[in-house]
C-alpha cells in the first residue's frame, strides 16, 4: 500500500488580510458542530472547524494574532487568537491543540467535516450529504480522530508538558508561540494524511480500510488539483497587476 500524499501547506487570514497565516501540515481532525452555542456564536447554522497543533501553524504577516479572552456567558471564558485591527476570529485557544476556523482559510472548500457533532440540535432545514458521519452529542476523540491524529495528539502535549518545565526561561517566548510566531523555528511536525483525516477507525478491518484509503486517495488528488488551478490563475491575476502598475 503507498503512503498517502503529505498534505501542502495552505494558507488563511482575517477579513482585512493583515493577519495572514500558514498550516505547515494537515490537520488532525475536521468537524462541523451543529449546538445551539456554536449556532448562538456563529450567527449561523453551524461551526466549521479544524484541529491543529499550535506549532504547526506559522504567522507569514509583519502583524501578528492578539490573545483575547471572552466570557461567552458565566462560567465559560473562550481565548481566541484574532485580529487587532479587524477583530476576525481566527482559532479558539484550547492548547496545545487549537481550532481553526475554517472560513478564515483562503480556500475552505478544502476541509470537508470528518463528521457532524451534535447533530441532535442541526437545525432541521440543514441536509447533509449522503454518508456524512454524525454524532448526536459531543466528539469523542479516541473514537472518531485517526491513529496517525491520536499519535501526533500524543506528541503534542509530551511537547506541551516539556515547554511547561521550561517556562522559567522567560514569558516572551512563551507569548511568541502562543501567537504562532515561533512555529517554524520550533519546527512543526509533519502529518501523514488527508485534510479529511478519513482516518483508521478502531475495529475497521484490511478490505474496509484499503477501499476506504483509495477513495481517500483519489479524492484527496482531485481536491490539489483544484487547489492548483486556484493558484494559478490568482498568479495570473497578481502578474497581470503588476503588468499594468509599471
Amino acid at each position: 500500500m503507498s503512503k498517502p500524499k503529505p498534505f501542502p501547506a495552505i494558507t488563511g487570514s482575517c477579513v482585512c488580510n493583515k493577519i495572514r497565516y500558514r498550516l505547515l501540515t494537515s490537520p488532525l481532525f475536521c468537524y462541523a458542530c451543529h449546538c445551539n452555542d456554536c449556532q448562538k456564536a456563529t450567527g449561523t447554522a453551524f461551526a466549521l472547524g479544524l484541529n491543529i497543533e499550535l506549532y504547526n501553524i506559522s504567522i507569514i504577516s509583519p502583524t501578528a494574532p492578539t490573545i483575547v479572552s471572552l466570557e461567552r456567558k458565566p462560567g465559560m471564558t473562550d481565548r481566541f487568537a484574532a485580529c487587532p485591527t479587524c477583530n476576525t476570529e481566527l482559532w479558539s485557544m484550547r492548547e496545545p491543540v487549537v481550532d481553526v476556523k475554517v472560513g478564515t482559510l483562503d480556500f475552505p472548500s478544502l476541509m470537508e467535516p470528518d463528521a457532524h457533532v451534535f447533530v441532535e440540535s442541526k437545525l432541521d432545514w440543514m441536509v447533509l450529504p449522503p454518508g456524512a458521519k454524525t454524532v448526536e452529542k459531543g466528539c469523542d476523540r479516541m473514537r472518531l480522530w485517526p491513529k496517525s491524529s491520536l499519535a501526533r495528539y500524543e506528541v503534542c502535549m509530551k511537547r506541551a508538558e516539556e515547554a511547561k518545565r521550561k517556562k522559567g526561561q522567560g514569558d516572551e517566548k512563551s507569548d511568541r508561540s502562543e501567537r504562532g510566531e515561533d512555529a517554524e523555528e520550533e519546527g512543526g511536525v509533519e502529518g501523514d494524511k488527508t485534510p479529511t483525516a478519513a482516518g483508521e477507525l478502531a475495529g475497521e478491518d484490511d478490505e474496509a480500510f484499503e477501499k476506504r484509503f483509495k477513495e481517500t486517495e483519489k479524492a484527496l488528488q482531485e481536491r490539489l488539483e483544484k487547489l492548483s488551478i486556484k493558484l494559478e490563475e490568482e498568479e495570473e491575476v497578481t502578474k497581470k497587476m503588476e503588468k499594468s502598475t509599471i
